[in-house]
């Protein structure tokens, strides 16, 4: 072993594994009982492997995480906006090699958000303030730019084939004074193929930068191109699953109980519009024809994320847990159980946990120790 932060061994897709009724000890903090009494089990999920540290080689120190993926081989991307890179590691968490820097150049970036790995095991990057989406073939070595977004490429992007990918558009009418969102297929081009859902809506002067995406769908989408949409909402997980055409097949309407954002988690949103309407300037605020104010949705969301694993069965994961925690249905709607990761780590409650047919990763996006990715497996259910 080198200088990373590899705790386990070898065996590092191992998971422990406890399967307990629904009716334990773990409190119930947001899903309503009539949900939670049908459950079957309850996975208790633990990371077995770290990649990253703090200080020391610098393959193994990251910046700002903001997306973490296994590709069919087993491998592990990790895409860092402050190293402005795509690090890859073998499944035991060993550096490989690394793709992208700063630039304007082939292969590199201006503001990566988001990444997929593909079907074909090509991975493409979204670089918002580049206006493209960038492919890269499983060596690291770049292919080529989709261009011709307007008014930017998507945020975030998921696998939907072998070179088609799924992602949420913006979309203007300035004449109206309206925003929205179209989420789409496309296939190795900018022009959608697939509109699965759009909304058009007038400006909300309390929601800016990342709060607006508070009412905007959760999404995601698998190899085989199926495409599985959530509602915004705070009281239901509202839930519909689309072909790769378009046509619906799958349907999940639950009620959920609602609960209150705490008093820190409302603080925060407070600071982050004040941040970001400070640097808006008097010029950004005027050229947005409002005046900016915050008002602050009290309750948090159903559900916050989405993802499909090896065994074709949709995660769910709840907002009503602060700590990740998820009600797994299989692809006709059924539910099976639910599952938690719960960790002793100070930065479990903002955990990003990424579930999808190649494996499962977790991190941090800004934690308060180190940023750091954890190795996570589901195990098989007898």
């Amino acid at each position: 072993m080198n200088a990373m932060t590899c705790m386990g061994t070898a065996a590092v897709l191992l998971t422990s594994l406890i399967i307990t009724s629904c009716g334990g000890s773990d409190a119930n903090t947001g899903v309503a009982e009539d949900n939670i009494s049908t459950s079957p089990l309850h996975l208790d999920l633990t990371a077995e492997n770290t990649i990253g540290i703090e200080l020391g080689d610098t393959n193994y120190v990251f910046g700002q995480i903001v997306e973490a993926l296994f590709n069919e081989n087993g491998d592990v991307l990790i895409l860092d906006s402050s190293t402005m890179n795509v690090r890859k590691f073998s499944s035991v968490g060993e550096i490989i090699g690394s793709a992208g820097r700063q630039g304007t150049g082939p292969g590199e970036f201006q503001r990566p958000t988001g990444m997929a790995v593909l079907g074909n095991n090509d991975f493409i990057i979204t670089d918002v303030a580049g206006g493209a989406i960038c492919i890269f073939d499983d060596s690291l070595k770049w292919k080529e730019n989709i261009v011709g977004f307007f008014p930017r490429p998507p945020l975030t992007v998921r696998t939907a084939g072998d070179t088609a990918f799924v992602g949420m558009l913006p979309v203007f009418d300035r004449e109206e004074g309206l925003s929205g969102y179209s989420i789409v297929r496309m296939e190795s081009t900018s022009e959608p193929v697939t509109v699965y859902a759009e909304e058009m809506r007038t400006f909300d002067s309390s929601r800016i930068g990342p709060l607006a995406a508070e009412k905007d769908p959760i999404f995601t989408s698998d190899n085989s191109g199926r495409v599985f949409i959530a509602e915004p909402g705070e009281d239901a997980i509202k839930i519909v699953g689309y072909s790769q055409n378009g046509e619906s097949f799958l349907s999940i309407d639950e009620n959920v109980d609602k609960v209150e954002k705490t008093p820190e988690e409302l603080a925060l949103e407070q600071e982050e519009f004040e941040e970001i309407s400070s640097r808006m300037g008097n010029r950004g605020r005027r050229m947005m024809g409002v005046e900016l104010s915050f008002d602050p949705l009290p309750y948090r969301r159903a559900v916050t994320d989405l993802g499909v694993d090896s065994e074709e069965r949709l995660w769910v994961r709840l907002g009503t847990y602060r700590y990740p925690f998820w009600n797994v249905y299989d692809l006709d709607g059924e539910f099976l159980f639910t599952a938690s990761l719960e960790i002793d780590d100070p930065d479990i409650d903002h955990m990003v946990v990424r579930i999808t047919e190649n494996g499962t990763a977790a991190w941090i996006p800004d934690p308060v120790t180190w940023p750091r990715v954890l190795l996570v497996g589901i195990p098989e259910i007898l």
